[in-house]
Formats: C-alpha cells, sequence, structure tokens
C-alpha cells in the first residue's frame, strides 16, 4: 500500500526539505496541543512558514499526522537495514538490529510518543498503511530470528512472531516511561538495560562468544 500527498511544488529536493521542516513543526505541535487541537496554522507557525506555503507541500493536518508517523516507522526501518548490512553471521544482525531499534526510540521519544498516542487519529486507511509498515518491520525481526535458529539453535521463546512483536515493541519504553526513566538512570543505562532484558528472555548473549542452546523452550 502507497500514499501520495500531492505537492504544488516539483522541486523535490525542495518538497523533501520543506516536509522535514514540517514533520519537526508537526512533533512540537502535537506533543504540545494534542493533534485534535493543532491546526495547521500553528504547524506553519512552528516551521517558520506561512499558512498557505505550508499548503504548497501537504493538503491536511491529516497528511502532516501520516507524514510524521511514516517518518518514524522509516527511521526504524533504515536503522535496521543499516545495522544488518554491517554484520555478516546472524547473531550479530539480531543483536545490533535490536539495539539499532532501542536508540532509534530514544533518540526520538517525542515521535514515539506521538505515534502512540495519535496513531488512532489517522484515517482508517491512513493507519492501515502505517501498521503495514510496522507489521514489515516485526517481519525483519521474525526473519532475524529465523536466521539465528539456522546457526545456533533455538531460542528460548519458540513463537518467532511473539519473540518478533516483542522485540519491536518493547524497546519504546524508553520513550513511553521517559517521565520516569529519565529521573531514575541515563539514558545509555536504559538503552543497555532493554537490550540485555530481551537478549535474556530469548536467551541470546550479547557477547557471540558461547552461543547457549537449549531445548527448553516456552
Amino acid at each position: 500500500m502507497n500514499r501520495t500527498i500531492v505537492s504544488q511544488v516539483q522541486n523535490e529536493k525542495l518538497v523533501h526539505d520543506r516536509r522535514e521542516r514540517i514533520i519537526r513543526a508537526a512533533i512540537t505541535v502535537f506533543r504540545r496541543s494534542g493533534f485534535h487541537v493543532a491546526t495547521t496554522k500553528d504547524i506553519a507557525r512552528e516551521a517558520d512558514l506561512t499558512q498557505s506555503n505550508l499548503y504548497n507541500y501537504v493538503s491536511s493536518k491529516q497528511d502532516v499526522l501520516f507524514l510524521v508517523c511514516e517518518h518514524l516507522v522509516q527511521l526504524y526501518q533504515v536503522a535496521v537495514d543499516e545495522a544488518i548490512a554491517r554484520h555478516d553471521n546472524a547473531h550479530g544482525k539480531l543483536v545490533e538490529a535490536l539495539r539499532a531499534v532501542i536508540l532509534v526510540m530514544s533518540a526520538h521519544r517525542d515521535e514515539v510518543q506521538l505515534l502512540y498516542n495519535e496513531t488512532h487519529a489517522l484515517e482508517k486507511e491512513d493507519r492501515k498503511i502505517i501498521l503495514s509498515s510496522i507489521a514489515k518491520l516485526i517481519d525483519r525481526f521474525e526473519e532475524l530470528l529465523e536466521g539465528y535458529d539456522r546457526e545456533h539453535g533455538p531460542c528460548t521463546l519458540s513463537n518467532r512472531r511473539i519473540a518478533a512483536n516483542f522485540l519491536s515493541f518493547v524497546p519504546a519504553i524508553v520513550a513511553l516511561r521517559s517521565w520516569d526513566l529519565s529521573i531514575h538512570a541515563e539514558r545509555a543505562e536504559t538503552e543497555d538495560a532493554i537490550l540485555a532484558f530481551l537478549l535474556t528472555g530469548l536467551g541470546v548473549r550479547a557477547d557471540p562468544g558461547s552461543q547457549p542452546v537449549t531445548d527448553d523452550r516456552i
């Protein structure tokens, strides 16, 4: 499924740059006021654009919300792809892809909070597209788990789809619970703890030297 957002401007680089500015502004405005209260005028002001100029790049506030959600999901996908490309073994691909998602969620806390708070505000077809994109991220982790199983034996959680959902969702705690975690732990400590927690649950060691293989599957 694809979603085309019509622009009145033909210069692709300019469209990309302006939409990046609009996305950043929208994240600030939506987090401050909420999607339903915020207006395109508020977003334009935050982006240092006129409202009429903003409408050269998007057609509605729904367009803006879709762009924000799409932006975050693409950050996940790119981070995972880059992490996988740096490794030629199943263990490294799995661990580093997981670490990459944790770091993205940590670095983009506002966007993560916005995604989980405002996805319901997307129009039905837009929501399907975003959820489909998230499902592709889950697919990637399921594939990484399959690769790990082939090389090192089964993880402790036998249902790979459940495990893949955990790997793609649990890291969001670094953003969704930042109101508490930021008081009690440094960001790096939280990131390391989430990685260790998930790897322990899978029976996967962060150190690739010795990989446990177990038949005690959940």
